[in-house]
């Protein structure tokens, strides 16, 4: 991918980034990890912890390889 993009900036060993309004993941099995998050910064913690155990997970974001580079609110 590198070689194809070469001024993308690739992050590896993590399962997802927040950079501002953009959330990304690894995708596929690895994107509830960024569901769960963005569930978390949008409705806290309660409704992620409700979530999860409807979703049979156990969410706890240090467990999770991640970036989190700007995490300021908009307007």
């Amino acid at each position: 991918m590198r070689e194809r993009f070469p001024n993308l900036d690739i992050r590896e060993n993590v399962w997802f980034v927040h950079d501002g309004k953009v959330i990304t993941s690894a995708g596929g099995a690895r994107s509830f990890e960024a569901a769960m998050y963005l569930c978390d910064v949008l409705y806290g913690p309660d409704v992620t912890n409700d979530l999860a155990g409807g979703l049979v997970l156990e969410y706890n974001l240090a467990d999770y390889p991640h970036l989190i580079i700007n995490q300021e609110k908009e307007n």
